[in-house]
């Protein structure tokens, strides 16, 4: 009940404050059971960062003297999103807050015609920052937090002084009125520790909410399958859940909807380069935003079996049959490989 309430307190203040963005929010339901996939699109629009974090997942995703996004692209990116009726972005990298041309960035994405959301190490979200953000129309800021052990946080981020920043940058951004969401990676060795319990208390206290990204074999963890979470892992995600609403995951219900693995209907990620992934752990490219429409790109995505069925496990860290079968198939090789080299004539709806 509590949860529901929350939703609905969100979506009131989501009517006042984008009403063109509510109204498009308001027909996702309707569209998930019409088939139509209604994605947030994160775009990774550089991976220009300041920190050289233990788990980064953009470790391989380095193009020399390719075509890189601009503000251009992604204006078209937000017109032909509007027209599909998608209602969010949320702006990755690398790290935002150093792209110089952020507020470009943000404008290109039309604000007022979608929900804003922002992945961030929070090093450099101070209070200025923080107001500034939500002037040019940015809605939510999603800040890592890998630990409530300052030492281990900061050793993860290869930087002293980390685990201070990112609690400062929470405060910063609730006080200029953003949306809060910590983001933290749960793999099978830290999963069923006491941390989660303690990330979910200090959320229920502040207002935050926690989003728990299961750990993925990919990036700089590639081929580490003793990373993935097991069938235990996430039933205590499951009741660690009932137990504090303001953890979520991916293939946990949403808007009323349980929609179980998300890639291509609940979530696309776009490349520095252009190249549009299933999910952002998924390094197999559907098609390119510099070649193709994006209408054209998400139908080739939803006529793969694995994305156009349900699964209530993430396909990218725990369906072992997909990682078997799929993942592996691009370890080793430049990011991300084509969906020709992925998949066969058999891995398509008829």
């Amino acid at each position: 009940m509590k949860e529901k309430q929350l939703e609905l307190a969100k979506r009131a203040k989501l009517q006042r404050d984008k009403p063109l963005v509510f109204e498009k929010v308001t027909r996702i339901e309707e569209r998930y059971r019409q088939g139509i996939a209604t994605p947030i699109i994160d775009i990774a629009y550089s991976y220009a960062c300041n920190l050289t974090c233990e788990h980064c997942t953009a470790s391989g995703f380095k193009k020399s003297g390719a075509r890189k996004l601009t503000p251009h692209d992604l204006r078209r990116i937000s017109d032909e999103a509007d027209v599909l009726g998608l209602c969010q972005f949320c702006i990755s990298g690398g790290e935002p807050l150093i792209f110089k041309d952020l507020d470009e960035v943000v404008q290109a994405l039309q604000p007022d015609k979608f929900h804003l959301a922002m992945s961030t190490n929070g090093h450099f979200m101070t209070a200025d920052m923080a107001r500034h953000l939500k002037a040019i129309g940015v809605d939510k800021v999603k800040i890592s937090l890998d630990d409530f052990d300052e030492a281990k946080h900061d050793a993860n981020r290869r930087d002293e002084g980390a685990y201070k920043k990112a609690i400062d940058a929470m405060l910063h951004a609730k006080e200029a009125g953003l949306s809060v969401v910590i983001q933290t990676v749960v793999t099978h060795q830290n999963c069923q520790t006491p941390r989660l319990e303690q990330m979910a208390r200090f959320a229920e206290a502040q207002g935050y909410t926690v989003d728990v990204l299961i750990a993925r074999a990919t990036g700089a963890w590639e081929g580490r399958h003793d990373v993935l979470i097991d069938e235990d892992d996430a039933e205590f995600l499951r009741r660690a859940h009932d137990e504090h609403s303001v953890l979520h995951r991916d293939t946990f219900p949403s808007y009323g909807m349980d929609k179980g693995c998300g890639c291509v209907d609940s979530t696309l990620h776009v490349t520095q380069y252009g190249d549009v992934l299933p999910c952002v752990y998924v390094h197999i490219a559907l098609g390119s935003i510099f070649e193709e429409s994006l209408a054209e790109i998400i139908d080739r995505g939803q006529s793969i079996r694995c994305f156009k069925e349900h699964n209530s496990l993430c396909l990218s860290g725990e369906d072992r049959g997909f990682i078997d079968k799929y993942m592996t198939r691009f370890y080793g090789k430049p990011l991300p490989i084509h969906w020709s080299e992925a998949f066969c004539d058999d891995d398509f709806v008829r």
